[in-house]
Order: structure tokens, then sequence, then C-alpha cells
């Protein structure tokens, strides 16, 4: 699996403590899709996360098992609340 982050994620991440944390959440308002939450906050345990090195900066992430994205792309959203944002192979949502 590739992972990529923009160079403004990367500023915005070693900023706010040098760790970004990427996990799927289930939605089930939204018909059972599987969203990607991405946070610099760090979960309550590290348990499941696998650890990526990108750009001198961590990326943790807790995806299934069974189903890997070729590619996991990593930027930052927002103007006013600025806040890290993960796609899976182009998607917002597993595939």
């Amino acid at each position: 699996m590739l992972v990529t982050a923009t160079a403004e994620l990367v500023e915005f991440v070693r900023l706010a403590g040098g760790t970004v944390w990427v996990r799927c959440r289930l939605r089930p308002r939204c018909g059972g899709v599987v969203f990607l939450e991405t946070s610099v906050e760090p979960p309550r345990t590290w348990s499941g996360y696998e650890p990526f090195i990108v750009d001198d900066i961590l990326v943790a992430a807790r995806l299934p098992a069974r189903k890997r994205p070729g590619e996991l792309h990593l930027s930052v959203e927002g103007r006013r609340r600025r806040r890290p944002v993960a796609s899976w192979d182009g998607c917002a949502f597993v595939v």
C-alpha cells in the first residue's frame, strides 16, 4: 500500500504533534457505508494501528485486513477549521 501526503498536510501534522491517525468508521445512517476518519488527536488505544513514516511524520492507520487500498492519500481541508482528510484510492469511503 502506497501512503502519500501533501506538503500542506505534513506541515499541519508537524505543528499538531507529528502523528496523524486514520481509521475506518461505519456510518449506519448512510446505508452502512464505511468512511475514513482522520485526526491528529490520538485514540484511546494503539491496538490495530499500522505505522507508516511519510516525510518524517507518523501515519497510523487502522484499516481492514482483508481489503487494502492501492493508495492512501492524505491532505488538509477547510479554511476556517483546518483538518486532515484521507482518501482510499481517490474515495472518501471504502470501496
